[in-house]
């Protein structure tokens, strides 16, 4: 689980710099702030969920910590829209806009990387 660990890293670098991209070509200069701040935690949280949950706390029961990992996300999402943003005074679309982008398409990839991969892997 390890190496899809990895994967499933240079997975989500590649996913939240390919929206950040975009989205700070699509903000103006004032929202470029909100767009690295959101990308960076949607990046930070998948990428420490997939390593918590499935590769050192529940690696033969993926599907657990996938559903973990979908939890952590929404208390984050709360957490960021609801106190981060105000406090920080960052711009609420394209913070929160940037967050959901990198959250909902590495969520997307995620079962990709449930499956077993040797046939020593075991899955549950």
């Amino acid at each position: 689980m390890t190496a899809q660990g990895i994967r499933y890293t240079v997975s989500v670098t590649l996913v939240a710099a390919l929206v950040a991209a975009i989205a700070a070509l699509s903000s103006g200069p004032a929202g470029r702030w909100g767009v690295l701040v959101g990308v960076g935690l949607g990046w930070m949280v998948q990428v420490a969920s997939f390593w918590v949950f499935l590769v050192w706390l529940y690696p033969g029961r993926a599907w657990i910590g996938y559903g973990l990992g979908l939890l952590a996300r929404f208390a984050i999402f709360a957490l960021v829209a609801f106190l981060v943003v105000p406090r920080a005074a960052l711009p609420f679309g394209p913070t929160l806009f940037s967050l959901v982008a990198v959250f909902w398409l590495t969520t997307m990839l995620e079962p990709a990387f449930l499956k077993p991969r040797s046939p020593r892997t075991v899955q549950g």
